[in-house]
């Protein structure tokens, strides 16, 4: 040890003090650089919003795989699918509508304080609503509609201040509506319909504005908005009593003697018998009226003569209050001046009920098309079948010599009759911003009936006859599901030409075998004719030797998208005009395969450039 030590201090001291100072030197700008180059060095580590995401995922189960480029190793999520991001990495969007996510909405949402707007409408969603939602305060869009969320609709909405568009519809919601949802001084669209809320609508700021469309489908709601007396009122003696009170016959009998009361009672009784004569000749001359017209009705209406008035009417969801007598009665009395529409399925009346509620029959005289076996079957399959941009069908009577399906009835009738070379002189011409709005629903209808039925469903008939309107223009897809059920085909494809000339696929037109991808066709054409108002059947287009789709296709190339545009449209934004267009022609492209699916056209319908209800989610001054 001792000649080892020796040894290492003679070499040590062999050494030059200038080249020990040399080396030292060395090693410090080493060290000193590492530290730098460590310091400069990017860390990826996710941001918090990226970290509350995960958790979000990690609660859902992803059928699709949407999900699958969320990960913990990117720096931030605005990678991510359905993430958009400010210009400062902020999560200002989280879109992921149609995507079958099936879980709770974990409260750590409530984590993206930058949100502006949030989609996750159209899955399989359940629990309560996050209270935490109400931390994003920046929040303008709210879709959450058709899930199945379940649970109290939270009072912290309310602190929802920037919020402007709200639908959490088609959900399983219970309990009232909270008062604190009126406090939403920018709200402009709210949609609270088909959940199981009960008691008094507040009429609190905002929410006496909305309609009964914001309400319909919960059916122990009250209030203005719905038209519907609340027990609570009818039952509370204090309002009898005002009402009383406020009476003309009380203030006036009150001061009166003794024999003026009497003389009143005397000529109240006098007049009481002259009305009631009068009422009796009435009643005489209705009967005579009634006789002849049902006389008359006979040759029009004979399928449901009284011979036939003790058959069953089938009612699906039970909602329907009335029996089959009643039903069968108000229908012998329809005639010619009640028919609201006519096609190849049969001929549509208006039915008006004793209590007002008014619906639509559609009547299909039976020429032994299919079997009554086959018939009833597939509309029981059609009658469990509810969706907000579906036609809603409450029952059907199959008679001896016809069916009868009863539907609801939508005030605004169809597209056709509402498109600018159709529409009444008095009634005003669909903006830009309805147009979108009756495509979008119509799109989510089709969806529906393409990937959320089993089996699927493939209507046959896209076309604007067969887009109804509710009075808030909202689009309700009819005679579904009645090509295969007047076929009478128990096989999945169909092989009888359907459907209308002008909205026909090419490949449906040479084989008659119809598919999803043919209904995407018709469905591109009923876009073309929102954009320009023309319909596809003008013989203009015969005469030029091409069709809608080939006409806006041979515009688009020379770049004369003024000339496509229906004028009355008012001013359009070019962006818009040219997506709507590109969508267009993507469903009407003669390639089947190259035309994209219904879930996509949603998708593209609900981005920001074409959405109808635009959240106008991010503003780069507030960022």
């Amino acid at each position: 040890m001792k000649l080892l030590c020796s040894a290492r201090t003679r070499s040590r001291s062999t050494l030059s003090p200038p080249f020990v100072y040399t080396m030292a030197y060395v090693r410090f700008f080493f060290l000193a650089f590492l530290i730098v180059f460590t310091c400069k060095l990017p860390t990826y580590a996710l941001t918090p919003e990226g970290e509350a995401l995960l958790v979000f995922k990690a609660g859902l189960q992803d059928s699709l795989g949407v999900l699958n480029n969320w990960k913990m190793s990117d720096e931030n999520p605005c990678r991510w699918r359905g993430v958009r991001c400010s210009p400062r990495k902020h999560v200002i969007s989280l879109n992921l509508p149609y995507s079958r996510l099936w879980g709770p909405i974990s409260p750590l949402v409530g984590k993206l304080v930058e949100l502006r707007r949030l989609s996750l409408h159209d899955n399989s969603l359940y629990g309560a609503l996050p209270i935490e939602l109400s931390n994003c305060s920046k929040l303008r869009a709210l879709y959450l509609q058709s899930n199945f969320l379940s649970g109290l609709i939270p009072h912290e909405l309310g602190y929802l201040s920037s919020i402007a568009i709200l639908d959490i519809s088609g959900n399983a919601l219970s309990g009232t509506i909270p008062p604190s949802l009126g406090e939403l001084k920018r709200l402009t669209y709210l949609n609270l319909s088909m959940n199981f809320l009960i008691g008094k609508i507040p009429e609190t700021g905002v929410l006496a504005s909305f309609s009964n469309a914001s309400f319909v489908g919960n059916l122990d709601l009250c209030g203005d908005q719905v038209r519907v007396v609340c027990k609570s009122e009818l039952s509370d003696p204090s309002i009898v009593k005002d009402r009383n009170d406020s009476s003309p016959i009380a203030s006036a009998v009150a001061p009166e003697s003794s024999a003026t009361y009497v003389n009143s009672l005397l000529i109240g009784a006098m007049s009481t018998m002259g009305v009631s004569f009068a009422l009796l000749l009435v009643c005489f001359w209705g009967y005579f009226l009634y006789y002849k017209r049902r006389h008359v009705n006979e040759e029009i209406i004979k399928p449901v003569a009284s011979t036939e008035s003790r058959i069953k009417i089938n009612i699906f969801h039970g909602d329907l209050p009335y029996s089959s007598r009643d039903i069968m009665k108000k229908i012998e009395m329809l005639d010619e001046t009640n028919i609201i529409g006519s096609g190849g399925f049969g001929t549509v009346y208006k039915l008006v009920m004793d209590n007002h509620n008014v619906f639509a029959v559609k009547k299909i005289e039976k020429h032994g098309r299919h079997c009554e076996r086959i018939f009833e079957r597939e509309l029981e399959i059609l009658g469990i079948l509810r969706h907000r941009n579906l036609v809603n069908l409450r029952g059907y009577c199959n008679a001896n010599s016809m069916n009868l399906l009863i539907y609801d009835y939508l005030p605004n009738g169809n597209l056709e009759s509402l498109l600018q070379a159709h529409r009444p002189p008095q009634v005003p011409a669909l903006t830009w911003a309805d147009r979108l709005k009756i495509a979008s629903g119509a799109a989510r209808g089709l969806s529906y009936l393409h990937n959320d039925c089993c089996p699927k469903i493939v209507h046959r008939d896209i076309k604007s006859s067969n887009i109804l309107l509710d009075e808030n223009l909202e689009a309700h897809l009819a005679d579904f599901g009645l090509a295969k059920l007047m076929e009478g085909s128990e096989t999945p494809v169909t092989t009888v030409l359907a459907g209308t000339f002008g909205y026909l696929a090419p490949e449906y037109m040479q084989s008659g075998i119809a598919s999803e991808k043919t209904d995407v066709y018709s469905y591109g054409v009923l876009l073309l004719e929102l954009i320009s108002g023309r319909k596809p059947t003008d013989i203009t287009f015969v005469e030029m030797g091409t069709n809608l789709a080939g006409w806006a296709e041979m515009l688009v190339k020379q770049n004369r998208l003024d000339d496509i545009l229906d004028p009355t449209c008012g001013s359009v934004m070019r962006e818009s005009i040219e997506a709507m267009l590109s969508l267009a022609m993507a469903c009407t492209s003669p390639a089947p395969e190259k035309r994209p699916s219904m879930n996509k056209v949603v998708q593209m319908l609900e981005a920001d450039t074409l959405s109808p209800c635009p959240s106008d989610f991010y503003d780069s001054s507030s960022d």
